[in-house]
């Protein structure tokens, strides 16, 4: 296995510490939405790319057979908490580590946006890793419309290395590795604090603070577009997540 670079190392490091008190990551509706897409059921092996925690791969445990989760990120699985029929595994999804047709469902979310490199070759991982009829779960978070972009862009290059995506970027991907049948589901969460995300992101106060002020001297069609909210403390914006399935 493939050394992580040490910068990746403390980016991760410091994410983990928080990453389970971010809003939107535990939001029901969004759980809902994203475990209803997998229609998973009792026979069902399933890999959680880029687990986490282990947030989805807990949620999926109940409904299956096995999960395996995996992870680049050791400091992040020591958040995981194995038990029962969940497992977790420090692997990058680019190294072929399975023989191919091993799972019913793959689950990924909110993982293809870190990969800057060879994206394609790890959805063709996902994709060889699933047995013939099999499912994948994709989500992904995108702006609100085209014309924030540029203020989307700039936002998080002041948080992270990042892909910014759109519905077509995504189903792209994936047919491109062969996927077929493939279907969207838009989630809105709604009223989601950026001071949350902000706080438990693990970003620099000094960062914290310029992202902040972006959101609140944004342009009308910004705060119109994210249906903001300006509160005392807070600006509460609507957070559009991307549920994508595709049959291999």
């Amino acid at each position: 296995m493939k050394k992580v670079k040490k910068d990746n190392n403390a980016f991760w490091k410091m994410r983990s510490e928080h990453y389970n008190e971010l809003q939107w990551a535990k939001n029901n509706k969004y759980l809902y939405e994203f475990i209803k897409a997998g229609r998973f059921n009792k026979k069902d092996i399933v890999l959680d790319v880029g687990t986490g925690t282990g947030i989805i791969a807990h949620s999926v445990a109940p409904l299956v057979n096995e999960v395996i989760g995996m992870d680049i990120s050791q400091d992040m699985l020591e958040h995981s908490n194995w038990k029962g029929n969940l497992y977790f595994i420090r692997r990058d999804i680019l190294e072929s580590t399975f023989a191919d047709g091993i799972f019913d469902k793959i689950t990924c979310r909110l993982v293809f946006h870190h990969i800057m490199r060879n994206r394609q070759k790890a959805m063709d991982n996902c994709y060889r890793g699933l047995k013939k009829g099999g499912m994948m779960v994709l989500s992904e978070g995108v702006p609100p419309s085209k014309r924030v972009r540029k203020q989307y862009v700039d936002i998080f290059k002041l948080k992270e290395n990042r892909v910014t995506f759109y519905e077509e970027d995504l189903v792209g991907l994936m047919k491109d590795s062969g996927f077929k049948n493939i279907k969207v589901n838009t989630v809105l969460l709604k009223k989601m604090s950026v001071k949350n995300w902000l706080t438990k992101s693990g970003i620099s106060k000094v960062n914290q603070e310029k992202i902040y002020m972006l959101h609140k001297n944004a342009t009308d069609y910004f705060k119109e577009d994210y249906e903001m909210v300006e509160t005392e403390n807070d600006c509460l914006i609507n957070m559009k997540m991307l549920i994508l399935t595709g049959k291999k």
